[in-house]
């Protein structure tokens, strides 16, 4: 009887814990409390994945020179590069890459010193692969002549990769009905320029809005490739501005940029994504970090529509193959920037917050996406960086204040929303 007595006084006693966790978790001022503080149950049903077209944008793909001697030192196949992450690849219906050359045995080096040229095997690597689509307007893609340009057209249809830049006329893809155009613009190597009884790539020239809008007058969506601006700055120039603006009002749905080598900045303008450069995607340029990360543009089509954008990060190793990659981030728009921010979307995701994150990281805070709005209220507990908060209603900025690490203000600190909120993001400071 005793034994019974204290096992019941036991099961109690837990039940009662339980209750104070629960308890303590209720909010101050009727909210729950959470990193984000308040988790509720998100429900909502998922689009039909089978209307949805899903493409993927990376940056300049060159298997030659110093990629392709570790490739050779390996005894691996022109695959090796990116092996790491195929099945990711293959997620895609479409994967555009900027082409960094030729792919031929044939034709004479015209170009600089630093001339490129991968062998035809290079090709069926690329279709493995899932890259499907490749970008010709650029800088080296005449690297070795004429024959070694049109060898490349022939090895790429033999791989059955489809390819733009060669031409005014925009390359259309036709998928769930929806037609998605491709134009590529290099604005380098004016002299090679596509002419009507001349073979060569598309260049920027003085009809850029008129070929756009004629483009875009046969499609659905339309993006714009520029093969542009300075090598390894990481910023925009103006001129890049310029044309990508231009194509906007020409009627470009999106602007995907390549040639610096680097990750540079992105702009949001009239509502539409411009990429100034996704950096290298498969390149040999070790002598920094910012050469050996590339970027990836996942680009969501339903509805006949652009419906989610999403970015990526995708890491060299020394080997020169991708051994890793970023999560998805979203690029958001605060205040005339673009911020690059995980999505939380779910009541564990919102829970857990940016708690126990600490610098460096490779991306700049977390966006909360929630089903409804409701006063909402964030503390910093097991918060260990700085966070600049922004409530708001939809994507209007309703209010925003400081929200110093648990390091910084030694006890838990909450701050709770001036009016009900259905976003909130937290910028890492």
């Amino acid at each position: 009887m005793k034994n019974k007595f204290i096992y019941s006084f036991f099961i109690l006693g837990i039940v009662f814990i339980v209750f104070l966790f629960n308890l303590f978790k209720e909010n101050i001022n009727g909210n729950k409390i959470y990193n984000y503080i308040n988790a509720e149950r998100n429900n909502s049903v998922t689009s039909d994945e089978k209307q949805e077209i899903k493409l993927l944008f990376v940056g300049d793909v060159m298997i030659t020179r110093y990629v392709e001697k570790r490739i050779k030192k390996l005894n691996k196949e022109y695959i090796y590069p990116f092996e790491k992450i195929l099945n990711y690849l293959k997620t895609f219906d479409y994967v555009i890459a900027n082409l960094e050359g030729p792919i031929s045995d044939k034709g004479m080096k015209v170009g600089s010193k630093y001339s490129f040229r991968m062998k035809p095997e290079v090709a069926e690597a690329l279709s493995k692969a899932n890259i499907n689509i490749v970008n010709l307007a650029n800088n080296h893609i005449f690297d070795y002549g004429k024959v070694a340009f049109e060898d490349t057209l022939k090895n790429l249809e033999k791989n059955n990769i489809k390819y733009f830049g060669n031409s005014y006329e925009p390359l259309i893809i036709e998928k769930e009905g929806v037609k998605i155009g491709f134009l590529g613009f290099s604005d380098f190597l004016k002299h090679l320029e596509v002419k009507e009884n001349k073979t060569g790539i598309a260049t920027v020239n003085d009809n850029l809005s008129e070929i756009i809008k004629k483009a875009k007058e046969k499609v659905d969506i339309l993006i714009v490739s520029f093969h542009w601006g300075e090598e390894y700055k990481k910023i925009a120039n103006e001129r890049q501005r310029k044309l990508a603006k231009i194509a906007i009002d020409s009627g470009a749905d999106l602007v995907i940029g390549h040639h610096p080598h680097v990750i540079q900045d992105i702009e949001k303008y009239k509502e539409k994504f411009i990429f100034y450069s996704l950096g290298n995607f498969i390149f040999d340029q070790n002598f920094s970090k910012e050469t050996m990360i590339g970027g990836g543009v996942e680009v969501y089509i339903k509805n006949k529509k652009i419906e989610n954008i999403y970015f990526r990060k995708f890491y060299l190793n020394n080997n020169f193959q991708i051994e890793n990659m970023s999560e998805r981030l979203v690029p958001y728009e605060l205040e005339n920037k673009i911020y690059l921010l995980h999505e939380a979307k779910t009541p564990e995701e919102w829970q857990k917050g940016l708690m126990f994150v600490k610098k460096p990281i490779d991306y700049d805070g977390m966006i909360f996406i929630f089903p409804d709005r409701q006063i909402r209220s964030f503390w910093n507990k097991n918060t260990f960086v700085d966070l600049e908060v922004y409530w708001l209603d939809d994507d209007k900025i309703i209010g925003k204040e400081k929200l110093p690490s648990i390091i910084k203000t030694k006890t838990v600190k909450i701050i709770t929303s001036p009016l009900p909120v259905n976003k909130v993001v937290e910028i890492i400071k």
